[in-house]
């Protein structure tokens, strides 16, 4: 066998596989159900306003001019404006039993992963880390003040990270998933925040933003920014948005 298949990469999708002619069992016992959602009681709120869906888009030509835009300027964004971005993001469009769906498909319905944001310029917000919490369409802010130097040094130096009016952090919730797929959810995760990633940048490219997903990162830099453990909530995916 050739060196770089016996990497972690190529094990992992052979060791993740279904067989028609093997039963879909493992040895990794029982796996404890965590929360639906996550959310951070004792911290200050902010309630999104309703998002404005009075100026039309185009679908085709959002498609068609979406790119990933680096070069953003210092100008804020809007409450609302951050809104339509989060409602684009996890905005909750019909009720199933005890799920909540959204914008963007999820295996199972899970929407194992949560997300953050680092604010550096968005009006009527002060800089900082919050949360978003998806049933009350609401900030809940965890830490205040610039991050920028922060986010670009976990970022592996990529300067335009310190520059984006706002940095949309995704964590993934491993039990979430593993408690209905085991270890066939890290293929699910990264195909879910995959989908939300592109509705954030279509709906940027629909209010004229500009906004370039992330997967280089020192994830051990992220999870102690977030506060998250690393093993059962990791940061998978960030994407910047700023104004053009």
């Amino acid at each position: 066998m050739t060196k770089y298949k016996q990497g972690l990469a190529f094990r992992y999708v052979q060791g993740t596989r279904y067989h028609r002619d093997r039963p879909l069992s493992d040895d990794l016992g029982s796996i404890p159900s965590p929360e639906q959602f996550k959310s951070y009681p004792d911290a200050e709120r902010v309630i999104l306003p309703d998002p404005d869906f009075s100026r039309p888009a185009d679908l085709w030509q959002c498609l068609s001019q979406r790119r990933s835009k680096r070069k953003t300027t210092q100008e804020p964004l809007s409450l609302e404006e951050l809104a339509r971005l989060m409602w684009s993001a996890q905005g909750v469009t019909a009720r199933s039993g005890m799920y909540l769906l959204r914008t963007a498909p999820s295996a199972g319905a899970l929407y194992p992963f949560e997300t953050y944001l680092y604010v550096d310029k968005v009006e009527e917000l002060p800089q900082g880390i919050y949360h978003f919490n998806v049933p009350d369409f609401a900030l809940e802010r965890m830490q205040n003040g610039n991050f920028s130097r922060e986010f670009v040094s976990a970022s592996i130096g990529q300067p335009f990270v310190g520059r984006a009016a706002v940095v949309i952090i995704w964590t993934a919730m491993m039990l979430r998933c593993m408690t209905k797929y085991r270890d066939r959810a890290m293929r699910y995760i990264p195909m879910d925040l995959g989908h939300v990633c592109q509705n954030v940048q279509l709906a940027a490219t629909a209010m004229g933003f500009g906004s370039c997903p992330i997967g280089a990162f020192y994830d051990d830099d992220f999870n102690e920014l977030l506060g998250v453990d690393g093993e059962e909530e990791t940061v998978l995916y960030l994407v910047t948005v700023g104004k053009l």
